[in-house]
């Protein structure tokens, strides 16, 4: 495979890591924004499995690693197609390598009008159930 062909394919791959990066990025905003500054009692803190797609930078970088080792095999045809073959089986490993699952924090709280919410937090909030909170920048703030 010419160098000019290996570098456009490259070229190109990366240009793709921004903007699906931002899509990623713009999908996991804080759910917790729009109860901001409300006051309730905590009814109950549970964990939730969540699973994780592979990582975009996994897929591409699995993908790149894939195709130059492709591109040492054969040749003519041959080495392109060992490229070609190399960077799919490498975005696929990449991709996988990239995903599993992570623990998500729940906890549901009655705010002071009535109403119930599911408060998704990434990390182990510092409350449970029968605390006083307070939603403050997204996270959940005890009150004393």
């Amino acid at each position: 495979m010419k160098p000019k062909v290996l570098i456009g394919a490259l070229a190109l791959g990366l240009s793709l890591v921004g903007p699906l990066a931002a899509t990623a990025q713009a999908q996991t905003g804080s759910p917790a924004a729009q109860f901001e500054g409300r006051v309730g009692t905590v009814e109950s803190v549970r964990t939730q499995a969540v699973p994780n797609s592979g990582s975009t930078l996994g897929t591409v970088g699995g993908a790149v690693v894939g195709g130059v080792l492709g591109n040492q095999v054969g040749q003519g045809r041959g080495r392109t197609l060992a490229t070609v073959g190399g960077a799919a089986g490498g975005a696929v490993v990449g991709n996988r390598l990239t995903s599993g699952t992570s623990t998500l924090w729940v906890v549901n709280v009655q705010f002071e009008d009535g109403t119930n919410a599911n408060i998704e937090q990434a990390s182990q909030p510092p409350v449970r159930a029968g605390d006083r909170v307070r939603v403050t920048n997204g996270a959940l703030e005890r009150l004393r």
